[in-house]
């Protein structure tokens, strides 16, 4: 029964919202890929590496906000899936993983492309993980989207193919709606919670980390009213907000030196910045208010709810504080504008090219930032432009893994989509360009510093830089793609972006360092 079978999980899984099935072809899920290709009105995509696979169904997730399949064969197959599940299940981010597999009596027997208890390594991570041999164990009831990943781990005997399925048409199909965080998953604060931070705290900083859909236009209406300090990361999308601290994160500690700042209030998503991985050994107060999975991002205890269910308690707190920030704010302002000196007397340096790159790409576009470096240099000069884009990227669990599989997955059409990714995360991913132009046309800018140079400034052996002298020219022409490469601005002025284009940012090492000397200086005094 395996062709039924395949049609029957087709048929659930369509119906939990499941649109867009990303595939790894092998001869184990033959039962499925005859059944897709019966199908109209699904979305199907083929790749060829299951890690690259899972990352890019998890930008389509964020983008669609709908649950994506990722379909595979057996054995170790299952296991490159893991980085991507790990992400899945801190973003909290629906994946449905459907892997093909021999029958269970064929485990721990070293039977070819087997491995024993393929549910087990996903346990930790997924809400909903079932084997199934059969259709009374195809037990669904109990999942839906909001619950985080679920696994079907399918056991198909031979003959694979035991019968023609049906021909299927989905394209008058009601599939559910966009996919809700907040559907049912809240945590209501207790007054005596809030009064018991704000008895401590009579200078909370408000600190913006990545905001959902349904969280951003309530927060920056929110913000829009508000007169003290307040902070927006890159994936918070708010860094249009004028009235915003904007010199960098620097600022933060500033203010709690000078008692400026007693508490963190955050909002939103674990903040990237170093500020808040600072957190951890200083004596601060931190209140959380967040989207589900509601993780505070620190190993010390803080208060931890959701977001939209408490902004209102949230205001009537905030509204009793008697403080002013202007002093910090104004102090804000003269930092910044010796860090835009700085910038203009080093043009070639990483910080630079950053603020070049900002004020590049035109209002309302997608940008998707990458880890490490590229997401904290962006951070350090955003005030440098206000325009309004849609700032993504991914939380870090995985440090750079799958980060172009996951624009590419995020690509929106009747959108320009730009990535700015750091060199050895494009190295690690070469596996995305496979699906690069079957999408919404894109442009990857690389920072090519030749190896992790975020590292130079933490340690002193360069054993941790990775250096190398690669050209990703060769990149673009293996997939056919348009290739540029820029040292300084001059002929970038020039450039006019086209699309599938790599376009490589080659920064000058020495202008850089000088840039960071100059930028720690100016603050330390």
């Amino acid at each position: 029964m395996n062709v039924e079978l395949a049609e029957i999980i087709i048929n659930k899984l369509t119906q939990l919202g499941v649109k867009t099935f990303c595939i790894c072809p092998g001869g184990r899920l033959a039962p499925f890929l005859e059944v897709l290709s019966c199908s109209k009105g699904l979305e199907i995509l083929y790749f060829y590496e299951e890690r690259s696979c899972s990352f890019f169904a998890l930008g389509r997730v964020r983008r669609d906000r709908r649950p994506v399949a990722v379909i595979t064969t057996s054995g170790t197959a299952v296991a490159e899936l893991l980085p991507g599940v790990i992400e899945s299940y801190y973003s909290g981010l629906p994946l449905v993983l459907v892997t093909a597999d021999r029958p269970s009596s064929y485990r721990e027997q070293a039977s070819p492309q087997t491995i024993k208890n393929p549910i087990d390594l996903f346990k930790d991570y997924s809400h909903c993980s079932l084997d199934v041999s059969e259709l009374k164990d195809l037990k669904l009831n109990s999942w839906y989207p909001q619950r985080g990943h679920l696994h079907l781990n399918v056991a198909f005997d031979e003959p694979l193919l035991d019968s023609t399925p049906h021909s299927i048409d989905f394209s008058k199909h009601s599939f559910k709606k966009s996919v809700s965080i907040y559907s049912d998953l809240f945590i209501k604060a207790n007054e005596k919670d809030f009064q018991k931070f704000f008895k401590k705290c009579k200078k909370p900083l408000i600190l913006v980390g990545e905001l959902q859909y349904e969280e951003k236009p309530i927060v920056e209406k929110f913000l829009a009213n508000y007169d003290k300090s307040f902070y927006v990361e890159p994936l918070s999308q708010l860094h249009y907000l004028k009235e915003r601290l904007y010199s960098g994160e620097k600022i933060l500690y500033y203010g709690l030196q000078q008692k400026e700042i007693d508490g963190v209030i955050r909002l939103g998503g674990i903040p990237r910045c170093r500020f808040w991985r600072d957190l951890e050994k200083l004596d601060v107060e931190v209140l959380n208010l967040s989207s589900p999975p509601f993780y505070s991002g620190l190993s010390k205890k803080t208060l931890n709810f959701s977001l939209l269910d408490n902004l209102d308690l949230l205001k009537k707190h905030l509204s009793l504080l008697q403080y002013k920030n202007e002093s910090l704010k104004d102090y804000d302002r003269e930092q910044s504008q010796k860090w835009k000196k700085i910038l203009e007397t080093y043009p070639k340096s990483e910080d630079a090219w950053m603020g070049k790159l900002k004020t590049y790409f035109p209002e309302n576009s997608q940008v998707f930032l990458g880890n490490s470096l590229p997401i904290r240099l962006w951070d350090r000069v955003s005030f440098l432009s206000n325009q309004r884009l849609l700032v993504t990227g991914q939380s870090g669990v995985n440090g750079i893994d799958g980060l172009t599989s996951r624009f590419f997955g995020e690509c929106k059409t009747a959108l320009n989509n730009f990535a700015v990714i750091g060199d050895l995360s494009v190295l690690y991913d070469l596996s995305a360009f496979w699906i690069s132009k079957n999408i919404p046309p894109w442009t990857l800018f690389i920072v090519n510093n030749s190896g992790g140079q975020i590292f130079s400034h933490l340690f002193k052996n360069e054993m941790f830089i990775n250096k190398h002298n690669l050209s990703f020219s060769p990149l673009a022409r293996l997939w056919g793609l348009n290739y540029e490469s820029f040292k300084d601005f001059e002929k970038f002025d020039a450039f006019e972006c086209k699309p599938y284009s790599l376009v490589e940012i080659c920064p000058d090492k020495e202008s850089t360092d000088k840039v960071f000397k100059n930028y720690v200086s100016f603050w330390d005094t």
